[in-house]
């Protein structure tokens, strides 16, 4: 009998581990928040984030990286300028 209620007691603890993550990761998805959803809701809209957030995500590494270009070049213009004035004094 005692080894049954321990038994019974990891399980419940168990059970409420995976409730209490549920409810963070409903937490952590902007459209779910301090709403009641179901846990398939909780997985479908995760797993719509997630895809949203690595395609905006993407879409800012491309921003950056084009943006390392363009200022790579005007410090380059600027090398230019300078050698050019340099040379001109």
């Amino acid at each position: 009998a005692d080894k049954r209620a321990h038994h019974n007691a990891l399980e419940r603890k168990r059970r409420d581990h995976i409730k209490d993550s549920f409810h963070s990761l409903r937490d952590s998805v902007p459209s779910l928040q301090g709403e009641k959803a179901s846990r398939a809701q909780i997985l479908d809209k995760a797993t719509e984030y997630i895809q949203y957030m690595r395609r905006k995500n993407h879409t800012h590494q491309q921003d950056i990286d084009d943006l390392k270009r363009q200022n790579a070049l005007l410090e380059q213009q600027v090398r230019a300028l300078e050698k050019a004035r340099a040379s001109a004094q």
